[in-house]
């Protein structure tokens, strides 16, 4: 009958039992107390039966190889040992009886120890004791290669970490440069065009009445119409009233309904035919002057990421601010199909540049997505009411609810989260690649309104939803508290 092999544990568990369970050669050690020194004679293995030790590498005595130190002096840790564990191995074993490194107690430990005086034979006979501690010794170089493996991985994430930080602060450097320099940019057109603005409306109102009120009108266009219905109506004009297409297109922005048609006089109607061109000026005019503040609000909105702002005034229109940004993002919204249904909201203390961004920024990653997943009719919906808390009117609990819909891909619940992070996007490759920032900054801009933002999502359906707060008070306290 073949006797059986001990497995690797029965033979540890034996080793430890036979040689390591002698109460007469355990020593205990206080915390912060020094085992072995490196460099000084050592004649025992030991066994870690309770507590926990460290071992460092520092500049060693002569003829034994040591880790570089840094320019502090301070040495390196090399391992870590608990309960089960061996020490002074290689002291041992080599024959050198000299220690490698300094090993110390970080809590309460109890070791127990063979020397070079335990027997070389059991008293089973079954063996030297060098014999019987080979699979141990192999155990244990495994067990410190792995940790040396585990911490040289630690380190290489930390110096990519620390690589990726110095290139973030670089960044952030030359960013503040561009943005110092954008702003100067940006603040000329911005007072320029305003200046030409004002002296246009001048020197038409000299020349001809008319056409200095179209392009008074171009330059204030509030109109609220989707592109859907500025095209019917703008049809129907065509062939009632026997303009041109494109002056059709500005009466359906001028009278977006009959009661407001009935307002212009017919010697208004048949001039519009040939000096519509002057409300097309105004209204180019006006979108490249909001074209330029959005610019300057996209600088300060990744300055925003670290602090709140407080430059809001009272009376902010939040449809407007959506208007806004439906028409920076004109030729986006050419390939789908807009609908708007904006109700008439109450002003709320608010910086219009920080709301424009927030929409902007909605819109487009809706219009991204749609484009990425090549969704068939894409659509986005915008709406914007006021909702009740409680059911009654305009107390604190009154918010204004602006919801962005697209009929495109689900976003997987696993990110939806994560798409509010900063450094956070799934647009990497082409043109279209992302930064990261754009809901960072939405998030962060509610926020400092007190608001809250909604996200649901299914297959052909994903809509955010912003909740921004009537009650001024609630805003300045959330700007305060930020």
């Amino acid at each position: 009958m073949t006797a059986s092999v001990p497995s690797s544990e029965e033979a540890l568990e034996r080793l430890k039992r036979v040689y390591f369970n002698d109460p007469g050669r355990e020593v205990e050690f206080r915390a912060g107390e020094l085992v072995m020194a490196q460099g000084v004679e050592n004649r025992r293995i030991y066994l870690v039966k309770e507590g926990a030790l460290v071992a460092y590498r520092r500049e060693a005595a002569a003829g034994v190889e040591s880790l570089p130190e840094d320019s502090t002096g301070r040495s390196y840790e090399v391992f870590r040992s608990g309960p089960g564990s061996f020490v002074g191995v290689h002291a041992f074993f080599s024959g050198t009886f000299c220690s490698n490194t300094d090993v110390v107690a970080v809590e309460p430990t109890r070791l127990a120890y063979v020397d070079d005086t335990t027997p070389i034979i059991d008293e089973a006979g079954q063996g030297d004791f060098l014999h019987q501690f080979v699979p141990v010794l192999i155990h244990e170089l495994f067990v410190r290669n792995s940790r040396i493996y585990a911490r040289a991985t630690e380190k290489e994430e930390a110096l990519r970490m620390l690589s990726r930080a110095e290139m973030s602060a670089t960044l952030a450097q030359l960013t503040a440069g561009i943005a110092h320099e954008l702003n100067n940019a940006v603040g000329v057109i911005t007072s320029r065009m305003q200046f030409v603005a004002e002296q246009l409306t001048y020197c038409l109102a000299e020349e001809n009445p008319l056409n200095s009120k179209l392009f008074t009108l171009g330059y204030v266009d509030k109109s609220h119409l989707s592109a859907s219905e500025l095209r019917n109506l703008s049809r129907r004009y065509e062939r009632e009233l026997g303009i041109c297409q494109a002056a059709a297109k500005v009466l359906a922005h001028l009278a977006p309904n009959q009661e407001e048609l009935k307002r212009y006089d017919k010697k208004f109607l048949r001039n519009i035919d040939r000096c519509y061109r002057f409300w097309e000026l105004g209204h180019d005019l006006r979108d490249m002057q909001m074209a330029a503040k959005h610019a300057a609000g996209i600088v300060k909105g990744v300055k925003r990421l670290g602090r709140a702002s407080t430059e809001r005034e009272p009376g902010v229109d939040v449809a407007d601010t959506v208007q806004d940004a439906v028409n920076l993002l004109a030729n986006m919204l050419k390939r789908v199909t807009l609908r708007t249904e904006l109700a008439p909201l109450p002003g709320i203390t608010a910086d219009s540049t920080e709301l424009v961004q927030v929409w902007t920024n909605i819109i487009k990653n809706a219009c991204d997505a749609m484009n990425q997943a090549a969704t068939p009719q894409p659509t986005v919906t915008i709406t914007a009411d006021v909702y009740h808390a409680d059911g009654i009117t305009l107390l604190p609990e009154d918010y204004i609810r602006v919801s962005v819909s697209n009929n495109g891909p689900e976003i997987p619940q696993e990110i939806r989260e994560k798409i509010f992070q900063p450094n956070f996007t799934t647009k990497k490759q082409g043109l279209d690649f992302g930064l990261g920032l754009g809901l960072a900054i939405v998030r962060r801009v509610v926020d400092s309104y007190a608001g809250t933002i909604a996200l649901e999502s299914k297959e052909g359906e994903t809509t955010f939803t912003i909740f921004l707060p009537i009650n001024p008070l609630s805003q300045s306290q959330s700007v305060e508290s930020t």
